[in-house]
């Protein structure tokens, strides 16, 4: 194929994506809910985040004790449940940097930032949502079934589109105007 030229049909790049996208997507979703919540290894992940997130919550004066994936204090109780754990965001990402056309070392940065960043995130949504809790329980419901899934969803797209932005060069000017 020439420069200029059309890739043939059903090779576009756009539409790649797309499908391997889709694809990836739709297999982490099965994975997550056909095998991963069902076992010893999820439960020992949601317990490592409520632990972190009561180390986090202590260090910053909240005294709490973790059981399990339960967070206690004298004021208030939170317990690091399915859909707490940020692994479906991290899906998705993963999903759109393993389909997006560039080489294996960027893929690895890209999903290696990327999901430390949302656990991070996480973590921090975890922390905060336990201090809603306790000083704004009248908000604690919309922050943790509305404001926090969105930012974390948002935060996805910008992380994978900032990613992009990094791993892709910028086409020249100059090769532009020839």
């Amino acid at each position: 194929m020439g420069e200029g030229e059309d890739p043939p049909p059903g090779q576009e790049p756009w539409l790649r994506f797309a499908l391997l996208f889709g694809f990836f997507a739709v297999v982490s979703e099965v994975v997550y809910y056909a095998v991963a919540l069902d076992s010893g290894a999820f439960k020992s992940y949601l317990d490592v985040l409520a632990a972190i997130s009561g180390w986090v919550l202590n260090l910053f004066g909240t005294e709490v004790k973790v059981v399990g994936s339960q967070i206690s204090g004298s004021d208030f109780a939170v317990a690091v449940a399915q859909g707490c754990d940020a692994i479906q965001v991290c899906s998705l990402l993963a999903a759109a940097v393993l389909a997006f056309p560039v080489s294996w070392g960027a893929r690895f940065r890209g999903l290696a930032i990327g999901i430390v960043l949302l656990q991070v995130l996480n973590i921090l949504r975890i922390v905060t949502l336990y201090w809603m809790g306790i000083f704004f329980s009248d908000f604690f419901k919309t922050a943790h079934e509305v404001v926090w899934p969105g930012v974390l969803i948002v935060v996805t797209i910008v992380t994978w589109i900032l990613w992009v932005r990094w791993e892709t060069p910028a086409p020249s000017p100059i090769a532009d105007a020839a």
